[in-house]
């Protein structure tokens, strides 16, 4: 391994809900040759799971090489991670972690890069993130939740929970206010020096700029900023980009063609019911509302289904608890 084998503590992670263009962002700062950020994983939720509350010693080296997810068989270089994981021991998860993505970094030519983490779901966990890593910095790309809703209803339908009992558009759209509510509130705890916040029209219309505000958040060298708009050239590279059809605008060049796109897809009344469940934090983030609300006994019937998704996510979330979730 090349120079010294100290593991870094001082990760970024890339938030936001998904279709919110988290991984065309992650493609772009992966460009970056001071940045290293991987295609999406369940390291962050399996690991802590697979290995909880534990301190692993050198005796546990073998046994975690044999069970890290499946993926890292394509990126890892299992003699780094091994002399990185020994420098390093007796280590908890959250430098566990670390190690394996501080050498993945070395295996794709990046041995003094930072490392960082991509998932949309990691918004539930950055309690968690911000006290494993002090020194961690947070990357939060927001989306028109009409935009948002729309992509996932054409892109990724079979995932939304509980479609069958409540309309999809409604359980979306609880969810985006949900997760906008709770990064406000960890953005507060952060602060601007760990905390950044920019919107996905924002990049897309202006990405010098907004590239620029970032590299200068993550003091990272603004030389490199064309570069990291040609991210559509590392989609394509299986090692780097993610797959499947819904991943198939980041292969393309930076374009703003997606944006508004909610009024050709979805219905008046489908817009009505997110403006009146998103209005007033969409109008924070500049998000103007197309409609007035929908009638009272819609509201009702809106209200009622947010309450009882609000209390299913609490069940939800203290059974994960239980089971060793971060």
């Amino acid at each position: 391994m090349k120079e010294n084998k100290k593991v870094r503590l001082d990760p970024v992670f890339v938030i936001g809900y998904s279709r919110s263009g988290t991984t065309m962002l992650r493609l772009m700062l992966n460009r970056h040759p001071e940045l290293f950020i991987p295609k999406e994983s369940e390291a962050f939720q399996r690991i802590p799971r697979q290995y909880r509350h534990r301190t692993h010693q050198i005796k546990d080296i073998d046994w975690i090489l044999k069970t890290i997810p499946d993926y890292y068989d394509l990126i890892l270089n299992e003699e780094y991670f091994r002399e990185l994981l020994q420098e390093n021991l007796p280590a908890d998860n959250s430098v566990l972690l670390a190690c394996l993505y501080q050498a993945c970094a070395i295996s794709m030519g990046k041995e003094n890069a930072r490392w960082g983490e991509k998932k949309p779901q990691n918004w539930q966990f950055v309690y968690r993130l911000q006290q494993w890593y002090p020194e961690a910095q947070f990357v939060n790309i927001i989306r028109d939740p009409r935009d948002v809703i729309s992509s996932m209803e054409k892109s990724l339908p079979q995932i939304v929970p509980l479609r069958n009992i409540f309309p999809a558009h409604i359980i979306l759209a609880w969810q985006w206010q949900f997760v906008f509510r709770i990064m406000t509130k960890q953005g507060e705890i952060l602060g601007n020096k760990r905390y950044l916040k920019l919107k996905y029209e924002d990049l897309v219309s202006g990405p010098i700029t907004n590239l620029k505000t970032i590299c200068k958040f993550l003091s990272l060298n603004t030389d490199f900023i064309n570069e990291m708009l040609n991210f559509n050239e590392d989609a394509r590279n299986p090692q780097i980009g993610d797959g499947g059809q819904h991943m198939l605008g980041t292969k393309k060049e930076l374009n703003v063609q997606s944006v508004g796109k909610f009024k050709t897809f979805l219905s008046e009344q489908q817009i009505k019911d997110i403006e009146f469940i998103c209005g007033d934090l969409m109008e924070k983030m500049g998000y103007p509302r197309l409609y007035s609300p929908p009638a009272v006994g819609q509201r009702a019937r809106i209200i009622a289904i947010c309450n009882l998704l609000t209390f299913i996510w609490k069940g939800v979330r203290a059974n994960r608890l239980i089971k060793g979730s971060l």
